[in-house]
């Protein structure tokens, strides 16, 4: 990116964005964020109604500390307005105090035509088990669509705007999340709150989707897809008004390996910015909490259904850890510029493997592509240093069919020619077992865990997270952690000392028994980056 754009950017992440001279787009760029309801509460109703600063402020601090987010999208709500003017009003200012000292600049957004729109009061009811979006609830409700509600849907938003209007703490004001384009109500409010929202003259943008429309100053888009080429027409679609994408893609949605999840989302802004182009804002993975709105399971999905084996969206758990040490390192590495890791890859550009930089393959060839790394059986791949001693080791994995067994191997030594030689350790899963062994060209069992203790069930073609951390002779395993309704141990499956000649450095890679398996955003970080709550 040229020099000059590079300041204008950087200028509009700290200063109030506001429309620049004709012809030049609002810079959006440095805006990563993600929409933020907090982890306890089913909607914006109970966020503003139910309102927990010193949980809120955990949170805040969760996501500048492991993501380096600048922004959030934060919804309101008219019901709690009317019921309680003056608290909701006063709530806005203490949630921005607490975002101001997180260095987070929110933008929020008055209406919703998005799932429930009758029957939403002030108490809220408790989630419903898979039910994606359960308890969300529209705004207006359908009892308030209607002429005569007109004025106090208007108060709801200027008194909104009125008290911020000059306020740098906040980023944008947006209309509309969602409207339903055939509803003639919804597209009559979209126009006439943009007019009533330009009235208090604030210098925010006001927004609405969808992308480009007359009641947005900025392109206002949603993409849940890893059709990147659809990103860039959006990205692209209003040159003089610019991007961003308020809803920026989601992890897997099978059969689809991904909705465009949040290291795929980052490797596509920086080939923007590498090649000079205009680099939109995104909120990645639709929430910053995985919690209470239950978009952990993907839409569609029927009452009580397990819990996943990945969140479809969610970056932090309610303890405020990450769901991804991988998407942690590629979103905060690319706000602040600083890495951390000491081994990373997304597998997203070329050359694909076996031919790999950074990568030694072992075993029959597999096939090429990008995206992911493909192993076939009796494969692995070994990448990192052997001096290497302590660390956290991170990727998702899939098997591909049933009937064999894929993971992770580290404190690698001595790697040789198909699967099993090598010197060092190796956990990894079928559909029923975790496993934990030491590899000595032979295979000596460390620890098993039974995967049907979990909610969450492993089947071939859905990805599967593993995390190992390791210190001296004892070695962790995390895998796939669930919401903390449905697991008390965060994720912990293997917590084992070898006392037997452990091997206390080496590589690191991974391996395929019996199966095909996919692998991704694999991650090595130093041990001290292992959360602290995971210590």
């Amino acid at each position: 990116m040229a020099p000059r754009r590079v300041l204008a950017a950087l200028a509009a992440v700290v200063l109030l964005a506001c429309r620049t001279p004709a012809g030049e787009p609002i810079q959006t760029h440095g805006w990563v964020g993600s929409n933020y309801t907090p982890a306890y509460a089913v909607n914006a109703v109970q966020l503003w109604h139910d309102f927990r600063a010193e949980t809120i402020e955990k949170e805040l601090a969760a996501a500048q500390k492991h993501f380096g987010l600048t922004t959030l999208r934060v919804y309101l709500h008219n019901i709690p307005y009317e019921a309680e003017k003056e608290a909701f009003l006063g709530r806005i200012e203490q949630f921005l105090v607490l975002c101001d000292r997180r260095g987070i600049r929110p933008g929020f957004v008055f209406f919703c035509d998005c799932w429930n729109r009758k029957g939403v009061q002030l108490e809220s009811q408790p989630p419903v088990k898979g039910r994606h979006n359960g308890r969300w609830a529209a705004c207006p409700q359908q009892r308030h669509r209607t002429d005569e509600h007109l004025p106090r849907l208007k108060a709801y938003v200027q008194d909104v705007i009125a008290a911020h209007r000059r306020d740098r703490r906040v980023l944008w004001w947006e209309i509309y999340n969602e409207p339903n384009r055939r509803n003639a109500f919804s597209t009559r409010l979209r126009k006439t709150a943009y007019a009533w929202a330009k009235e208090p003259a604030p210098l925010q943008p006001v927004i609405s989707c969808w992308d480009d429309n007359e009641a947005t100053d900025i392109v206002d888009a949603h993409n849940y897809r890893a059709d990147f080429a659809a990103w860039d027409r959006q990205a692209d679609r209003n040159p003089e008004k610019g991007a961003l994408f308020t809803e920026a893609g989601s992890r897997w949605y099978a059969p689809r390996p991904s909705n465009g999840e949040p290291v795929e989302i980052i490797h596509w802004l920086k080939g923007r910015r590498d090649a000079g182009r205009y680099v939109p804002g995104v909120y990645l993975c639709w929430e910053l909490m995985v919690g209470n709105s239950n978009c952990r399971w993907y839409w569609g999905t029927k009452d009580n259904t397990p819990e996943p084996t990945i969140p479809w969206c969610g970056l932090l758990w309610p303890d405020g850890t990450p769901v991804s040490l991988a998407e942690a390192e590629a979103v905060r590495s690319y706000v602040t510029g600083k890495r951390r890791a000491m081994f990373f890859d997304d597998f997203q550009d070329v050359p694909p493997p076996p031919r790999r930089d950074g990568w030694t393959a072992y075993g029959p060839p597999g096939r090429t592509g990008s995206g992911v790394l493909p192993i076939p059986p009796g494969a692995k791949m070994i990448a990192g240093d052997p001096a290497w001693t302590d660390y956290v080791l991170e990727g998702v994995v899939m098997l591909k069919s049933d009937g064999g067994n894929a993971g992770l191997v580290f404190r690698v030594t001595d790697p040789g020619p198909g699967a099993d030689r090598m010197h060092g350790y190796y956990v990894g899963f079928d559909t029923e077992h975790l496993h934990l062994g030491k590899m000595v060209n032979n295979w000596q069992p460390l620890a098993e865990y039974d995967l049907a203790r979990l909610d969450c069930r492993v089947v071939p073609g859905v990805w599967n997270q593993i995390r190992v951390a390791v210190e001296g002779p004892r070695i962790r395993v995390w895998f796939n952690r669930m919401h903390p309704s449905s697991d008390q141990d965060r994720g912990l499956r293997i917590d084992v000392t070898d006392r037997k000649a452990p091997v206390l450095s080496g590589n690191v890679g991974v391996r395929a028994h019996r199966v095909e398996a996919w692998f991704d955003n694999i991650v090595v970080l130093p041990i001290e980056a292992l959360p602290e709550e995971s210590r």
